[in-house]
């Protein structure tokens, strides 16, 4: 009987560690991905000067993926910009979304 139970206590255990290790790839992947393609987008920007029409491109194109992007241009005839991109990520087990913030500037 105790082997039994031991058992089943750690099968419970290795399949909380299985899913465990299944959301952290998951969010390790979407975070790779998001960071990848927020590059994508400050190296278009400062390839365009901060045109306006890209500007307006990158936003509705990253709507479209899924992301919320923000473009703030400042600066002297505004060749700067704060550029701020929003995702969800939402947990497999549990069905929680938490939102992640990657932020940054292009010159």
């Amino acid at each position: 009987m105790r082997g039994i139970v031991s058992q089943f206590v750690l099968f419970i255990f290795l399949t909380a560690l299985f899913w465990i290790s299944v959301t952290y790839v998951s969010l390790n992947m979407q975070y790779c991905g998001a960071k990848e393609y927020f590059a994508g987008i400050v190296r278009q920007l400062e390839d365009s000067y901060f045109d306006s029409t890209v500007i307006r491109d990158c936003v509705t194109e990253a709507e479209r993926q899924g992301y919320q992007l923000s473009v703030r241009c400042y600066g002297k005839n505004d060749k700067d910009a704060r550029v701020t991109m929003q995702y969800e990520f939402v947990f497999p087990m549990t069905q929680t979304k938490k939102r992640y913030v990657i932020d940054g500037y292009a010159r």
